[in-house]
Order: C-alpha cells, then structure tokens, then sequence
C-alpha cells in the first residue's frame, strides 16, 4: 500500500503540501465489466466512495435504476447516480458502493474500508489492516458453521446445531 501525492509542480511542491496538509492517496483496482488501477483520495468523512463520470464508463459499471440523494458535509443534498463495483488493495478484494457524480478526483470512502477491513493510520499516513480479512462466502461442508473462539481471531468449525 502506498501513499501518493499529485506531482504536478516542477519541483515536487504539490506533494509536499499534500503531505503536510495530511491528504492520502491510494492505488486502487476498480472492477466492473472492465479493470482499472487509479489512485484515489482517501477520505475519512465520506460514508461512500465517489468516482467521476468518465471513470464509471471506463469500468462500465452498471448503475441502479435510479439516483440517491445524498447529504453534502455542507449540508447541501445532492443527487448521485450509485453502483457496485468491485475495489482491490493489496490482496484485499470486496464488493463497495460506489456513487457516480461531479467530483475532481476518485474518493476512497470508510464504507469500502470497512469492507477491505482497512483502517486510516494518521500517524504513519498509510491505510493499515483494522482486522483480519475473512468472507464467509456459502456454507461450510459438513453441516457445520464458523465460530470465534473467545480472545482470538481465528475461525473454527463449530458442530451444526440440529
């Protein structure tokens, strides 16, 4: 995982104001019909991630039939278009509601995060795991069903109840 800053200035100074004003930004792999690695803007106060426009058609993502309105932190309500796409980290790899609308750059929201099991870490700067990445996905062979056993974070199989 990384942090990158936008290098738009001869001498770098735009990631170094990004850096001392706090901004990360993260290489993420957007999947829907189509893949692409773009880098986004994490951010702690969006709910939802964000992606503009032209980056939903890249993906070819395929929206609700309607669009949600959603409350601004300005207070502002604003309607998005919204869409599930699939967000990759690292080796991490979940499903995220993803809203399609005006914005300058791609926003990582804390719905995604939660759903990669990641974590802002403000110190280091740098997404971190907040837990052990585990979907259970179907059921489990042999009639029995996952259980964490008490202090750890290991899954076990517990008997099927029955």
């Amino acid at each position: 995982m990384d942090i990158d800053a936008p290098r738009c200035g001869a001498y770098g100074w735009d990631e170094v104001a990004a850096k001392l004003m706090g901004h990360i930004h993260q290489r993420v792999k957007l999947s829907a019909e189509k893949a692409v690695t773009v880098r986004m803007l994490v951010d702690t106060g969006a709910t939802f991630s964000v992606i503009p426009k032209g980056l939903a058609q890249t993906i070819d993502v395929k929206r609700l039939r309607r669009p949600v309105t959603i409350e601004l932190a300005d207070g502002r309500r604003v309607k998005f278009d919204a869409a599930t796409a699939i967000v990759r980290i690292g080796d991490r790899e979940a499903p995220a509601t993803v809203l399609i609308g005006d914005v300058a750059e791609p926003i990582l929201g804390v719905e995604t995060l939660e759903a990669l099991g990641l974590a802002v870490d403000t110190r280091r700067r740098r997404l971190t795991p907040s837990r052990h990445y585990a979907v259970r996905l179907g059921g489990f062979s042999g009639g029995r069903r996952p259980r964490v056993l008490s202090g750890t974070r290991r899954v076990a199989e517990a008997p099927a109840r029955g």
